[in-house]
């Protein structure tokens, strides 16, 4: 059986895709930063031992270095990672702290980048293995007042492709989903719920070709696919899931 890492797991597209590849018939481990968040989820998809959680922080050198350790004590070896994790900052770039900045940067960035170079070399060595990260419609058409969010969702598409190079023909694909306006459930400091969902509903009759807005499993599919055996032949792809709304 499989292994895979999926970080930002606790809710939302990560846990959709935890639970697609878990229904897919692989080991899944689920990661984040709130451990308590983390253990419902994990215990939400009653996987008996094909689940386990590790809470840390995907930017932290040592925090990556413990989940890819346990996943290899437990499983045997880390077969897929889906790099999710990531946090927001908007505001005017004039408005943005440098901490706001590396927050970001160290989320989505740093930590794509820490857990690529902790499992490529033996996915490698293995000649199997599926790194799929989750980029974003803002870091290929660009948005204002979201600037830390561009430069890491296009810089991740940057290192999409890098490591997709790296992966040297041995059976190691290297991908990013792009999803557009997806309808996920927000933490309560953001907003209200139910204002949010109508804002939703309306860019989505209005926002694109398809004339809905999205569903995290819509996401879950597209990276479950990236991750089968039936997707060997792409690597270094940028895969819209926007609904046509930036073609």
């Amino acid at each position: 059986m499989r292994s895979a890492i999926v970080t930002g797991a606790s809710r939302n597209i990560g846990l959709a895709i935890a639970r697609r590849l878990l229904r897919d018939g692989w080991n899944v481990c689920l990661s984040s930063r709130d451990a308590s968040a983390l253990e419902a989820a994990a215990r939400s998809l009653d996987g008996g031992d094909t689940v386990r959680w590790v809470a840390g922080d995907v930017g932290n050198e040592a925090d990556v270095a413990r989940l890819v350790g346990d996943v290899e004590h437990a499983w045997g070896g880390v077969d897929a990672v889906v790099n999710n994790a990531g946090i927001r900052a908007h505001g005017p770039v004039e408005s943005l702290s440098l901490s706001d900045w590396n927050a970001v940067l160290s989320t989505v960035m740093t930590g794509a980048f820490l857990l690529s170079r902790a499992t490529l070399p033996n996915m490698r060595e293995r000649g199997w293995g599926r790194i799929v990260n989750i980029a974003g419609m803002s870091g290929q058409s660009g948005a204002a007042n979201r600037a830390p969010v561009v430069a890491a969702k296009s810089g991740l598409i940057g290192l999409t492709k890098a490591c997709a190079h790296e992966a040297d023909g041995r059976g190691v694909t290297v991908n990013a989903v792009s999803p557009g306006l997806i309808n996920t459930q927000r933490r309560p400091e953001l907003g209200d719920m139910s204002v949010a969902q109508q804002h939703y509903k309306s860019l989505g009759e209005q926002g694109n070709p398809v004339g809905r807005i999205g569903t995290v499993d819509d996401i879950a599919a597209m990276v479950a696919y990236l991750c089968s055996d039936d997707a060997g032949y792409i690597t270094g792809q940028v895969i819209a899931v926007n609904g046509g709304a930036y073609m």
